[in-house]
């Protein structure tokens, strides 16, 4: 039966014993009683739609593969089905500084990505504590969070747009590379979390944030451009009438004395 799919796929398609023993379990520390029927380790999108149309049209099960980081026993595979890995789809395939996001595909790892993003002053917000060993694939099927999702929400809130396979092979695109995109179902919401029950994400666009570094520059340059400025209060002019005393700046003692060396018109000494 594997043959016809191994004709289309080639080395992708992976039958090594101690390879499908290894799908058996995940991080969660469950095992499976027996190994899969097969492994496509797939590299491009084609290679999963081989994959599920031939799954669709011999009634074999599908279980999608990430890193095999997740906790819930979801990427676990047993007897009879097949699994479908994104693990090797690691390209960044756009970084947009100006509109700030990026798109991925599904084996990008977390921590990988974000080292892509410094140089560019931007960061991805979705820090689950495997963010060094996960796949943003793996993150979008499990909506995962972290620590920095009681500010920026869990990834649900950080994916604009998606890239999925059907069951029948099939490829949707689904939301916007924009911040504001309200029209239509939000299929996207809809597939995030799904953990691979309607269909194998294979592709994502991302929403990115400033860096701390560039946020703090921002926010200082916003603030000195909306702080008001003080009106400088304007200098009333001296009366023509009033004459400058050249002795105005001598403590009042010193005027006194310097007003009484002199003498009066009629050269009479003032009486000081």
């Amino acid at each position: 039966m594997l043959d016809e799919l191994r004709a289309e796929l080639g080395d992708v398609l992976v039958t090594d014993r101690a390879t499908l023993d290894a799908l058996r379990a995940d991080k969660s520390g469950q095992r499976s009683g027996s190994a899969p029927l097969a492994l496509v380790e797939a590299r491009e999108i084609a290679h999963v739609q081989a994959a599920l149309r031939w799954a669709g049209a011999h009634g074999v099960p599908v279980v999608p593969r990430g890193a095999g980081t997740g906790l819930a026993g979801g990427a676990i595979a047993a007897s009879g089905e097949l699994v479908v890995s994104t693990a090797r789809m690691t390209r960044i395939l756009r970084i947009d500084a100006a509109d700030e996001l990026a798109v991925v595909e599904a084996g990008v790892l977390n921590g990988d990505l974000n080292a892509a993003l410094a140089p560019h002053g931007l960061w991805y917000a979705p820090d689950p504590a495997s963010r060094a060993i996960s796949t943003i694939g793996g993150n979008i099927a499990t909506n995962a969070g972290g620590l920095m999702c009681v500010k920026y929400g869990v990834t649900r809130e950080a994916v604009l747009g998606l890239t999925v396979v059907l069951a029948d092979g099939r490829v949707i695109r689904t939301g916007h590379r924009t911040v504001k995109g309200v029209t239509g179902y939000d299929l996207t919401a809809l597939l995030i979390g799904s953990e691979g029950t309607l269909g194998v994400v294979v592709e994502a666009t991302l929403r990115l944030r400033p860096s701390n570094a560039v946020a703090s520059r921002r926010s200082a340059r916003r603030f000195r451009m909306s702080r008001p400025r003080r009106a400088r209060r304007p200098r009333s002019p001296r009366p023509a009438s009033v004459p400058r005393r050249s002795n105005s700046w001598m403590p009042r003692r010193s005027r006194r004395s310097a007003n009484c060396s002199g003498g009066n018109s009629a050269g009479a000494e003032l009486s000081c």
